[in-house]
Order: C-alpha cells, then sequence, then structure tokens
C-alpha cells in the first residue's frame, strides 16, 4: 500500500508541475490560437491527474485541506475547459459539477471556520477557496442552461482556468515551502498570497473583456479582439 501511495504522490506532484507550467504557458500565448487550445487541453488533464491522485492520498494520510483543494481545483479546470470549447452551451454534466462545486464551497468555509477556531490558520485559506467555490459555482448555476455572449463565455473561461491555477500554486506553497516558515502570521500570508494577489487580476481581466472585447489585459495593439 505504502508503495502505491508513494507512487501516487510522484504522479500528483508531476502533475501539478505539468499543470502550472501549462497554466504560465496559456496565459502568455494568444488567446484562441490552436497552441493556446491545446495548451489549456493539457493543463485539464494535468488537473484532472492532480484531483484522481490527491483524493485517495488524502484519505489514508488524512489531509482535509488537500481533498478540498482538489475538488476546487478540478472543478476550476473542468468548468473553464468546457466553457473555453465554440458555441459551448451548458449540459447536464456542467449544471451537475455547478451544484457540486456550491455544495462544497459551503462545506470549505464551514470546515475552514471550524479549522480556525480550532486554531489551524490553514483555515483561512481553505475558507476563502470555499468563498471563492461558492461564488462561481452559485454563478455557473444561475447562467446554467442557457447561451452566453462570446465575452462572457471566455471571461468565465479565463476565471476558471487561474482559479484552478491559484488553488495549485496554494497547495504547493502549504505542502512545500510552509513546513519552512516558523511564524503562525507569516504562514497565513503565505497561504492567501495567490489569492489576494491573483483574484484582483481575474477581476480587472473579466471586466476588461466584458467592456472592450479584448482579452489581453494590457493589449499593445488596438484592435486586438476575443477570439476563443
Amino acid at each position: 500500500m505504502e508503495f502505491i501511495i508513494e507512487m501516487l504522490l510522484i504522479i500528483h506532484v508531476l502533475s501539478g508541475v505539468v499543470a502550472l507550467v501549462a497554466a504560465f504557458v496559456a496565459v502568455g500565448v494568444a488567446k484562441g490560437a490552436t497552441f493556446h487550445r491545446r495548451v489549456g487541453t493539457v493543463f485539464f488533464w494535468a488537473m484532472l491527474g492532480v484531483g484522481i491522485t490527491a483524493i485517495p492520498v488524502t484519505f489514508v494520510r488524512p489531509n482535509p485541506f488537500l481533498f478540498f483543494i482538489a475538488l476546487f481545483s478540478f472543478y476550476m479546470a473542468f468548468a473553464g475547459y468546457r466553457r473555453g470549447r465554440r458555441l459551448h452551451v451548458d449540459e447536464g454534466i456542467d449544471v451537475i459539477a455547478a451544484w457540486l462545486m456550491l455544495v462544497f464551497g459551503v462545506v470549505m468555509i464551514g470546515y475552514g471556520v471550524f479549522m480556525v477556531v480550532s486554531d489551524e490558520p490553514l483555515g483561512w485559506a481553505l475558507a476563502s477557496f470555499g468563498g471563492l467555490g461558492l461564488s462561481f459555482g452559485l454563478e455557473d448555476v444561475v447562467k446554467a442552461r442557457r447561451t452566453p455572449a462570446h465575452a462572457e463565455r471566455v471571461s468565465v473561461h479565463l476565471s476558471r482556468m487561474l482559479g484552478g491555477t491559484i488553488a495549485t500554486i496554494t497547495a504547493v506553497l502549504v505542502q512545500q515551502v510552509s513546513p519552512l516558515v516558523d511564524d503562525p502570521l507569516e504562514q497565513v500570508a503565505l497561504w492567501l498570497g495567490p489569492t489576494v494577489v491573483l483574484v484582483p487580476v481575474i477581476v480587472l481581466w473579466t471586466w476588461r473583456i466584458a467592456k472592450t472585447g479584448k482579452y489581453r489585459l494590457f493589449s499593445p495593439t488596438p484592435g486586438s479582439k476575443v477570439s476563443a
């Protein structure tokens, strides 16, 4: 059993590395181009690998935080990937997934608060991801089964993909960097840092797409329109 767990951990780490590399590449290349879509596909399958390997490991080596983050990350990648397709219209699987994320968002907030009152500061990070999951899940449920405007679909695609990226970065910091930090306040800052830095980027970027139809956050070319 221990050998299986170690293999799952290796696959989990490699999948996370591939997902992060794919995320940064996807952000930097032309949106809507064939290469962008291929990199997005790599990101999705890598995030699937992260989720599939994390869940059994967290049962054998109990870690509620990583369990919930794995679910959150996979939903973000799933929802972002699905809505990145041309002419996407939500199907039953999208609606079910959105409802599950909404429910898990509530559970994550509740368990995060429980961790905080139990003197586990990591609960602040879990509660913040629960809030994001609840917000995104509720939005996806409300907008389900209708054909969104092109810019709106791209905004949802962008926010979900970046949401999954935030969770993956946070998981890496929690597992690899946090043990090297002794001060509790510095640990909390480390855990919440990716969310604090990147959520405003998501808000600004989606606002820009909605207002201008341009997909680049800082577009050098005036005619650069959404083409995903």
